[in-house]
C-alpha cells in the first residue's frame, strides 16, 4: 500500500469515526451498577434521566450487586467497547484494584475513564438506639463495650470499609466489620440495629437523618460539608489529618473508540451544567463537581496508588 493510499485510508476512517460518533447513540445505553438499588445508583439514574432527554434514548440502568461491585465491574470489563455498556464509578473501585488479589480486571488497564461528576463526603452515623451524642462519646462506648460494637459499610473493600478500619486503628476501638451489598441494605441493618455505626455517603442516609433515626456524629473531609454545617470533622473530632471522600463518575470498556468517549464526556459535561440536575444532587447529599476523561483519568492512579499505600499499613489483602 502506498504512502498515498495510506493517507487516504486514514482520513476515510477518522470521518467514519467522526460520524459514527456524531450519530451516537442509535439504541438505548446500558449502566451497569455493582451495588444494590436505593443508593449510588440514585444519582446514577437522575444523570441517565437527563442524558436520555439529551439523546432521545433510552438509559437502561442495570444494577449488578456483589462481590463490593466486582460483579458489575467484570461485565463492563468484557462489554463490547462501543460506547453503549457503561459503569458507574465510584472511587471503591480504585480501593478493589489496590486490595483485591484475584481480580478478573484492571481499573488503570481495562477501562476508560468518561469522567467524575459529584462528590459527597462519607458521614459517620449511628442509630438512635446507641446512646451517644457525638464522636468522642461514641468513642468512649466503644471502648466500654470492647468486642460488641458492629459497624456496616456497603462492601468489603469499599471506602466506607476502610473507613471504618482507619477509624478503629487510629481510636483504639475494636469493632466488628460486617459488609452489605451496597449502601441501601447497610442504612436498613443499621436502623434495625444489626450495626450500631456505619460510613457511608450522605446521600445514602439523609432521610434517616431528617427523620431523627439516624444521628450524624462527624463527616470524613478534611472541611465540614455544606449541608451539614452542624457536624464536625472527622478531624475536629479528635483524630487530625482524616480526610477521606466518596466520589462518583462512570466508566467505558478500554478500546472505546476515542470519538465516543469524547462524545460521552462532553454530553455529560452538558447534563451537569443543568441547575435541575445540580439542585436534585445536591438534595440527596451530593455536590457537583464534572471533571474530563483525562483529569478522571489523573484521579484514579491517585487514588489507586493511596490506597495501595493504606491496604499495606492495614495489610489487607483479599481474595
Amino acid at each position: 500500500m502506498t504512502d498515498r493510499i495510506k493517507t487516504v485510508f486514514m482520513i476515510a476512517a477518522g470521518l467514519l469515526l467522526a460520524a459514527t460518533a456524531h450519530a451516537f447513540p442509535e439504541r438505548p445505553v446500558r449502566m451497569v451498577v455493582g451495588f444494590a438499588p436505593g443508593g449510588s445508583d440514585i444519582s446514577g439514574r437522575l444523570i441517565g434521566q437527563k442524558l436520555s432527554e439529551l439523546w432521545g434514548q433510552p438509559v437502561v440502568v442495570d444494577n449488578k450487586p456483589g462481590a463490593a461491585g466486582n460483579i458489575g465491574a467484570d461485565l463492563v470489563a468484557k462489554a463490547v467497547p462501543d460506547g453503549y455498556t457503561i459503569l458507574l464509578l465510584v472511587n471503591s473501585y480504585t480501593i478493589n484494584t489496590s486490595i483485591y488479589r484475584n481480580l478478573s480486571w484492571d481499573l488503570l488497564r481495562d477501562f476508560a475513564p468518561i469522567g467524575r461528576y459529584a462528590t459527597s463526603p462519607m458521614v459517620v452515623v449511628v442509630n438512635d438506639k446507641i446512646p451517644v451524642k457525638n464522636f468522642s462519646e461514641f468513642v468512649a462506648y466503644a471502648k466500654a463495650n470492647r468486642g460488641k460494637v458492629n459497624y456496616g459499610s456497603a462492601g468489603t473493600g469499599t471506602a466506607p470499609h476502610l473507613a471504618g478500619e482507619l477509624f478503629a486503628m487510629r481510636s483504639g476501638i475494636e469493632m466488628t466489620h460486617i459488609p452489605y451489598k451496597g449502601s441501601a441494605p447497610s442504612v436498613t441493618a443499621l436502623v434495625a440495629d444489626e450495626v450500631q455505626l456505619s460510613f457511608g455517603a450522605m446521600s445514602a442516609f439523609d432521610g434517616m437523618v431528617k427523620q431523627g433515626r439516624l444521628r450524624a456524629l462527624a463527616v470524613t473531609t478534611a472541611t465540614r460539608f455544606p449541608q451539614l454545617p452542624d457536624v464536625p470533622t472527622v478531624s475536629e473530632s479528635g483524630l487530625p489529618g482524616f480526610d477521606i471522600d466518596i466520589w462518583y463518575g462512570f466508566l467505558a470498556p478500554a478500546k472505546t473508540p476515542p470519538a465516543i468517549l469524547k462524545k460521552l464526556s462532553n454530553d455529560l459535561a452538558r447534563v451537569m451544567a443543568d441547575p435541575d440536575l445540580q439542585n436534585k444532587l445536591r438534595e440527596r447529599g451530593m455536590e457537583p463537581a464534572y471533571l474530563d476523561s483525562d483529569k478522571t483519568s489523573e484521579l484514579m492512579k491517585r487514588d489507586v496508588a493511596r490506597w495501595r499505600e493504606v491496604a499495606n499499613k492495614l495489610k489487607l489483602v483479599l481474595e
